[in-house]
Parts: structure tokens; C-alpha cells; sequence
């Protein structure tokens, strides 16, 4: 991660009221955390991405702010077999804005974005639909770095034999392609979801034919 990145983090926590070391031992935290060796995808780099697209959306500072909480800490804990990673890391999460002794409507919002992501449906709620979005932007990126990407997720499930992986992944992002739309967010979907579609379908086509 770049100073920019981690002076970004700073002036985030900052700007909700708590202390610029505050920040740092936090953020050391959070480095730690995208930087283990099982990960591959659920990295720094992630997290960057994210930022990069939430730059692009505009709204209420307070609110796009508590969603930027909300992405830096929605995969803090990964483990690829795990049922319980958006649950988990909610739960850190928590521990930081309790120790910035933020209000309990915070505190559910940031749980609400969180939570999120780990369906992919925002239930009507538009400040779950750009947090859902923005953490599927590596949909819609260029097809390099979203075939990259596949790769990422495949080394991430090394465990699981070729057969099975290719045919349970093809399944999710089939799923993703029989929805109406996949960005609910009318703002992100008119950016992403061409591009989005085209990556999937491009991607399902080689898990069928065994190629991870």
C-alpha cells in the first residue's frame, strides 16, 4: 500500500474524530490482515480498487465516509472455506468504531454495508447498492485484469480440486448473469454493466470447458 493510500486512512479516521495514532495502529491492523499468505484477491489491492471507484461517486461526505469504513474493513477476516468472513470482520469492525466511540446508528450502518456484501443484494437499500458495487468493480474492470482476477480467486481456492472448483464457481457467476441487472445501483450499473457482463460470460465459458 502507498503513502497515499495510508495518509487516505488517516485523514478518514481523522475526519470520524479519532486521533492520527489511532489511525496508524489501526491501520497497521488492517495491513497485516490483506497481507496473509492465503490471500491472493482479498488483498490491498482490493481495497485500493475499491477506493479508487468510490472517488467517483458522489453524495453526502458523513455517509460516502462510513461506507469507506465499511470497504476497508468488509474482508479484514478471509479464510476461502469460511461461511462467516463478512460476520467476523463486522465484528472488528466494531471494535474500531466503538473505540471511536461511535453511535450506535454508525455502528449498524457500517454492519448494514458489511453485511452486504455477503449476498450481493442490497434489498432496496441504495447505500448497500454502491457498497455492493463498488466491491464488484473487479467485474467490470478490463478483461486482463479481470481474467488476473480469476486466477486470484483460483489460488485462493487451491484446496479445492480443478473439476469441482471450475463447476461451483461457474455456478456463481452464472447467477450473477440471471439477474435483472448486477449493479442495483442505477449510477454504477450505467458504468459497469456492460463491461461486467462480458467478463462473466467470457469467464463461464472457460470454467466449463476446465480452465480456471
Amino acid at each position: 500500500m502507498d503513502y497515499a493510500t495510508k495518509q487516505r486512512w488517516v485523514e478518514l479516521v481523522e475526519f470520524l474524530g479519532g486521533t492520527r495514532a489511532f489511525a496508524l495502529t489501526w491501520h497497521q491492523r488492517l495491513v497485516a490482515c490483506y497481507s496473509e499468505k492465503h490471500r491472493s484477491y482479498h488483498t490491498l489491492q482490493h481495497i485500493e480498487e475499491c477506493l479508487e471507484e468510490l472517488d467517483e461517486i458522489e453524495g453526502d461526505e458523513e455517509r460516502l465516509a462510513l461506507i469507506e469504513i465499511a470497504l476497508w474493513f468488509h474482508d479484514a477476516v478471509y479464510q476461502p472455506l469460511a461461511n462467516d468472513n463478512e460476520e467476523r470482520s463486522f465484528a472488528m469492525a466494531k471494535e474500531f468504531m466503538l473505540e471511536c466511540e461511535a453511535t450506535e446508528s454508525v455502528i449498524e450502518f457500517v454492519r448494514d454495508m458489511i453485511l452486504a456484501t455477503k449476498k450481493h443484494h442490497a434489498k432496496d437499500d441504495m447505500d448497500a447498492a454502491i457498497m455492493i458495487g463498488l466491491d464488484l468493480n473487479i467485474f467490470a474492470r478490463e478483461p486482463k485484469r479481470y481474467a488476473e482476477y480469476e486466477k486470484q480467486i483460483r489460488e485462493e481456492y487451491a484446496a479445492v480440486p480443478l473439476a469441482e472448483y471450475c463447476s461451483k464457481r461457474a455456478a456463481i457467476l452464472e447467477e450473477f448473469l440471471a439477474r435483472a441487472v448486477i449493479y442495483e445501483s442505477e449510477t454504477i450499473r450505467e458504468v459497469y454493466e456492460e463491461q461486467a457482463r462480458f467478463n462473466l460470460e467470457t469467464a463461464v465459458a472457460r470454467l466449463k470447458n476446465g480452465i480456471a
